[in-house]
């Protein structure tokens, strides 16, 4: 992912085979009788031919030199080769010396003949930026705030004015898209799109497209195809700080969905702040540093109502389903009669008679004797559950008959009075099933409850009903403290620093930790190996100070930077230590998926438990698992917030 670069790495190479450490007797004639002091050469008119690709900032020298002489290359005053041809090479940009001076049987030349060349720029792998970036197309973001803003150079570019949702929903940029093809090593075609209206949104004070306007107004201008290119320029935030940071640069008179200035066009370059599948961040700052503004786009299609796969589709295997029902109702673990269940075709309705406390006192189960799934297939899932009063923790899970641990998902989701909820997975990996079970667990609700399950679909991912998906499942909106704040608990986890690791391999046989460093709050994990199954790649960050007050509601957030795609994640707060090594728990989750690029993990309104019992502690441990990562996955974790839930 792009981010800021401090210094950016590098990748050095001799080219040589002949390397002198002390003396250079290794590469002289074979034959010896002694020195001639007279006899040492000189380098008295001597050259040698000198050459620079800038493509792959690799040098080449070469020289031949006079029988019974042999060329001595002193590269930046530390390396040395004694072929007639040496080669260097450095990613990272800069200057650099070649010195050649001769030797034979006598000794070596008094000087040298010096020269300097200089690699022009760092060449830095944009192999996952250019997967992210490319083949789709970005909007602006026009439901988040500050998805144009502006403010003083040198920061954020939101401190002097953001756009709320829609705000310019009257003007032509929404309807906008730019796109991004990758045709060389550092970019390729750029395309502006001007939407349906044909029109593109301009900053009053803009002449190129008519006189210079009082107000905001839309150009018409059209379509452009230009180029792009990722670039490494200095950048000055508003303390006076100087770093390198990666930008998008366009080419000069190149449309974008919103022109700021003339200059912009001119010169269009965009410092990168966010950049990940889904989301872009880029900062305009003008030549005089007068101001900054900021631009987020997002490559998801807009809102679209959803509601589920098609349940009266021919793909959905729920259509024809034969199926009996599993019920175990047990307020206080003592079983009781089962709640009430009616059917109406794929509409059920359950009454829950009394209170639970607990997850897995209230079962349900669709138990089906005629829908099975294989592993050669994908597969898609949906259903919409409505409940009569607030019902939090429902568990819901698609699972094997006869074996609770082979199983799609058991999610845990909460339930608003008469709100529908929508619950989807998409293209799940196929598991062989003979027979698949759909269970449902209403522990923790209040007596009386009644909860509705209707349009449940189960199909084949290969099989399109036309449903269009929506960006991500529905996540609760809370306001969150400042990473810093000393309203966040959490606070520790981002200083602790140390991480302690059990990895294994597909047998269970534990293996090397993985690479691993701390950097400013960062937490960098780097697999050297693969693995196979949950709980095979854990980490976990323990002794931190964290105290959970009995009851108490908490909500839990931090960030996961990866390098690639992970299907499943376990993420989990403990009691620390804790001697029953799982109940003692603020919050589990074991399906997390991780795209590639920046996640945001929030889990909301969680209270510490043990074994469905309330609890306290004041020492935690944050615990994640990467296990079934492939080798070279990496993940870099950061900006851990623990807060008392405060909700909007």
């Amino acid at each position: 992912m792009i981010t800021k670069i401090n210094k950016i790495s590098s990748a050095i190479t001799l080219i040589g085979y002949c390397l002198l450490a002390i003396a250079f007797t290794a590469c002289s004639p074979d034959e010896f009788e002694g020195a001639d002091p007279n006899g040492i050469p000189t380098v008295s008119g001597v050259d040698f031919s000198l050459s620079v690709d800038q493509e792959t900032n690799q040098m080449i020298a070469s020289y031949t030199p006079q029988p019974g002489t042999y060329p001595i290359w002193i590269l930046d005053g530390t390396s040395y080769s004694t072929l007639q041809e040496v080669g260097y090479k450095n990613d990272e940009a800069g200057t650099h010396t070649i010195e050649l001076r001769l030797g034979n049987r006598n000794g070596i030349s008094q000087t040298g003949v010096k020269k300097e060349y200089t690699f022009n720029e760092s060449k830095i792998d944009y192999t996952n930026d250019f997967r992210r970036i490319t083949e789709k197309e970005w909007r602006f973001d026009n439901k988040e705030v500050a998805h144009l803003a502006c403010g003083p150079a040198g920061t954020a570019g939101n401190g002097w004015w953001s756009a709320q949702p829609d705000e310019k929903k009257d003007f032509g940029m929404y309807d906008d898209r730019i796109t991004f093809t990758a045709d060389n090593r550092k970019g390729g075609t750029f395309t502006y799109n001007a939407g349906e209206d044909g029109l593109t949104y301009v900053n009053k004070g803009t002449t190129k497209w008519g006189p210079e306007a009082s107000e905001d107004w839309d150009a018409t201008i059209g379509n452009q195809t230009s180029t792009w290119s990722f670039e490494v320029y200095d950048w000055e935030d508003a303390d006076g700080n100087v770093s390198k940071q990666t930008y998008i640069q366009l080419a000069a008179n190149t449309l974008f969905p919103y022109i700021s200035s003339d200059a912009q066009y001119e010169n269009p370059r965009f410092r990168i702040e966010t950049l990940t599948a889904k989301k872009m961040v880029l900062i305009y700052e003008t030549p005089d540093r007068s101001i900054a503004w900021r631009f987020i786009f997002t490559s998801e299609e807009g809102e679209k109502e959803f509601s589920g796969f098609d349940p009266n589709s021919d793909f959905n295997m729920w259509k024809n389903v034969d199926y009996s029902m599993f019920f175990w109702y047990a307020p206080g673990w003592s079983q009781i009669a089962d709640p009430g269940f009616v059917a109406n075709g794929n509409d059920y309705t359950i009454t829950l008679p009394e209170a639970t406390t607990d997850q897995w006192q209230a079962q349900v189960a669709f138990k089906t004797t005629n829908i099975s799934t294989t592993a050669d297939k994908n597969y898609d899932f949906s259903c919409i559950l409505n409940s009569d009063k607030d019902l939090n923790g429902v568990t819901v899970k698609l699972v094997m008959d006869g074996d609770d641990n082979v199983f799609y998902f058991t999610d845990r989701i909460d339930l608003k009075a008469n709100q529908d909820y929508i619950f989807w997975k998409s293209d799940m990996p196929g598991i062989d099933m003979e027979r698949v079970n759909l269970f449902f667990d209403f522990g923790g609700c209040q007596a009386g409850t009644t909860v509705n399950i209707s349009n449940i679909v189960l199909k084949d991912h290969a099989n399109d009903d036309g449903t269009v998906l929506p960006t991500e499942d529905p996540t609760p909106t809370v306001d969150w403290v400042d990473v810093n704040s000393p309203e966040n608990l959490g606070a520790g986890f981002n200083t602790a620093g140390t991480m302690n690791f059990w990895w294994a391999d597909a047998g269970w046989s534990q293996i090397a930790d993985p690479t691993f460093s701390f950097d400013n709050g960062v937490y960098t994990i780097h697999a050297d190996n693969a693995t196979v199954s949950e709980w095979q790649a854990q980490c976990s960050i323990t002794g931190v100070p964290l105290h959970i007050e009995k009851g108490q509601a908490y909500d839990v957030r931090v960030t996961i930077n990866t390098n690639m795609e992970l299907g499943r994640c376990s993420v989990k707060v403990n009691k620390d230590p804790d001697i029953t090594n799982d109940p003692n728990t603020l919050f589990y989750q074991g399906n997390v998926v991780l795209e590639d690029g920046e996640n945001v993990l929030q889990f909301i309104g969680v209270v510490a438990k043990n074994n469905g019992e309330e609890i306290e502690f004041d020492q935690g441990k944050f615990i994640f698992d990467f296990g079934g990562c492939p080798a070279g996955f990496e993940a870099k974790i950061s900006n851990f917030i623990i807060q008392k839930h405060k909700a909007q």
